[in-house]
């Protein structure tokens, strides 16, 4: 009888977990794949605008320190949006609140970073000395202190076939990786 019930148990437990997908398999939800694309898209326009900042003439200071303030307001505007859909939505699971974390960690000290960035470098003279005095005014105002988070990030969702998938489907992240 002992042995019939075991068997029992045993046969249970295994339909049972069969039966329950690994959250590796299930796929994406609607706020999974949003995270994904807030994870993608904060990086979008500084993307963009770091392209038109390297396509300005050196020789046109002005034309540089315009391009290079949208590159600033830019950044400033997508990291704050990233991180308040990010805190919005959560972990995408729980194997990745660390990454959220250290992603909710990297995009908040960015977007301060930038914001504080803004005054200082529209106050500088657009002349030949600005890209130097701009530069040295985003390392003065930055308050990324972990930007390793950033890469940590990146291997944590690379080592998920799931979110891995993600990130090669979502628009915002097709627009990192032609970038």
């Amino acid at each position: 009888m002992r042995t019939r019930l075991i068997a029992a148990l045993l046969a249970a437990t295994t339909v049972l977990t069969s039966g329950c997908a690994s959250d590796e398999e299930k796929p994406l939800t609607d706020a999974q794949g949003g995270w994904v694309d807030a994870f993608c898209g904060a990086f979008v326009p500084g993307l963009k605008a770091g392209k038109a900042l390297q396509a300005q003439n050196a020789a046109d200071p002005a034309a540089v320190k315009a391009a290079y303030l949208k590159l600033v307001n830019d950044n400033a505007t997508a990291f704050k949006s990233a991180e308040t859909k990010l805190k919005e939505l959560g972990p995408p699971s729980d194997d990745l609140k660390s990454t959220h974390e250290r992603l909710l960690a990297y995009v908040g000290e960015s977007a301060r970073s930038y914001e504080a960035a803004k005054a200082p470098v529209t106050a500088l003279a657009p002349d030949a000395a600005f890209w130097d005095a701009a530069e040295k005014v985003l390392a003065d105002t930055s308050q990324v202190s972990n930007p390793e988070q950033l890469r940590a990030t990146f291997d944590a969702l690379e080592k998920s076939p799931k979110y891995a998938g993600a990130i090669g489907k979502a628009s915002a992240c097709d627009e990192l990786k032609a970038g």
